[in-house]
């Protein structure tokens, strides 16, 4: 199969099917022999495409003059990223290769129409977007975000702040691994990463952060359990729960367990118990248990609107589900699968959550609430509609001193310093 058919049917699964675009590449890149070049190519045009869909399909929709069937439509997203967005690819290149796979799939008359449409599409220039009246609608083009997720950001924070965020969301992010610390310090991590041939810059937005270029899940420094990739706007979680060394923590919504295995590195004479609702994701956080050389924890499904703990916490993490709003620039099929009308059940559900986990904290303890979106229900409102329907449970401050911050609650967004959109609250239970 060639790479721009394997690129039409991943981008397929994904936008038809609702299958997550890092599992569909991995697979299919794994069951093929792509060369290392050809491989980032195929990234590149799923992602890409995915990321640009309705970008892609405003400026092609005036070309189509004629019912098309959706792996057609989608033959034309892929070669329109293609033409519009990949220099390295040649239009002709794109063109020709979209009409062969059109003749295969369809026979001559549906080459035929994709070569109408394409080679009318390749003579006009785009559209100009600034005919759009509307600026949330104008925005939601340009960034190809839907126009429910614009005028949520603009009603909170400005039309200006929603294209910050807007435009963040769809830039490249960047790679960082958290050192164990239980291990190795961070000065020495960043020498023996460069000593590897890889890129390695201390962060500045958190202390056992690096920024990180290169093949890193290859190092062997990965594999004797010295740091794991986590983005750095979770890693502040940890600052805000501030873990003291005998500290017993719960992490109770923990796959893949980054956070919870964050703490556990913290805290060399206490425990931490690591718990999620999915079964099969108990294995994933115990095998990077084991390779980060971790001892003081154990590790058990549990569904956290219900289950009954097996001791009291010192500290406990709630990393919600939420609707992900904040990491669409590493899950870009995730801002068309939700809909507004998700906020709600997502809400009910994380006071749920809340409203189980506080029943497990200890008298003068903390809890952490956290989600990797940008929706004010989900945040601020969850974080104050919990601490109104419980008498017991008080906001805490914490510190971020990248973001010269002092309060309770933080939402961290995408233009601010690069990273993912994160929202962190602290809250602390009454002593009696």
């Amino acid at each position: 199969m060639q790479l721009r058919e394997m690129a039409l049917d991943a981008y397929s699964r994904v936008v038809d099917e609702g299958g997550f675009s890092n599992i569909v590449l991995n697979d299919m890149i794994r069951s093929s022999d792509l060369a290392s070049n050809d491989r980032g190519l195929l990234t590149e045009i799923v992602y890409g495409t995915i990321s640009k869909k309705l970008t892609i399909q405003f400026h092609i929709r005036p070309f189509i003059r004629t019912k098309l069937k959706r792996w057609q439509r989608n033959l034309l997203d892929i070669t329109v990223y293609q033409i519009v967005w990949l220099d390295r690819v040649p239009n002709y290149a794109a063109i020709n290769e979209a009409v062969e796979i059109a003749k295969k799939r369809g026979g001559p008359l549906a080459g035929k129409a994709i070569n109408g449409i394409l080679r009318s599409f390749e003579r006009e220039p785009l559209q100009d977007v600034a005919h759009i009246r509307s600026e949330t609608a104008r925005l939601s083009i340009e960034t190809s975000i839907p126009e429910w997720i614009i005028s949520h950001w603009k009603t909170h924070y400005g039309i200006d702040g929603a294209r910050g965020i807007a435009h963040a969301l769809n830039n490249r992010p960047k790679l960082y691994v958290r050192t164990n610390t239980a291990r190795i310090t961070r000065k020495e991590l960043v020498s023996r990463l460069l000593d590897e041939g890889l890129g390695a810059i201390p962060s500045d937005i958190q202390k056992d952060a690096i920024e990180v270029k290169g093949e890193v899940l290859q190092s062997a420094l990965y594999q004797q359990g010295l740091f794991s990739i986590q983005d750095v706007s979770s890693m502040l979680v940890n600052d805000a729960l501030s873990p003291q060394p005998d500290d017993i923590i719960l992490d109770a919504c923990s796959a893949p367990g980054g956070k919870g295995l964050h703490a556990l590195e913290k805290v060399p004479h206490g425990h931490v118990d690591l718990s999620d609702i999915h079964e099969h994701k108990i294995p994933l956080i115990e095998q990077q248990a084991e390779r980060l050389e971790l001892t003081g924890y154990d590790v058990f499904q549990g569904d956290a609107t219900r289950t009954v703990y097996p001791r009291q916490y010192d500290r406990i993490i709630v990393d919600a589900p939420c609707s992900g709003l904040g990491v669409i620039r590493r899950k870009p099929e995730i801002r068309y699968e939700r809909k507004a009308e998700d906020i709600d059940t997502l809400v009910d559900l994380q006071l749920e959550i809340l409203s189980n986990i506080k029943n497990y904290l200890k008298p003068g303890g903390v809890l952490i609430y956290s989600t990797c979106t940008i929706h004010q229900m989900e945040n601020e409102n969850v974080a104050y509609t919990f601490m109104k329907q419980n008498d017991d449970i008080e906001f805490d401050p914490f510190v971020l001193e990248a973001f010269d911050f002092e309060g309770p609650y933080r939402q961290i967004l995408p233009q601010e310093a690069g990273t993912d959109g994160f929202f962190i609250a602290r809250f602390r239970k009454k002593e009696k």
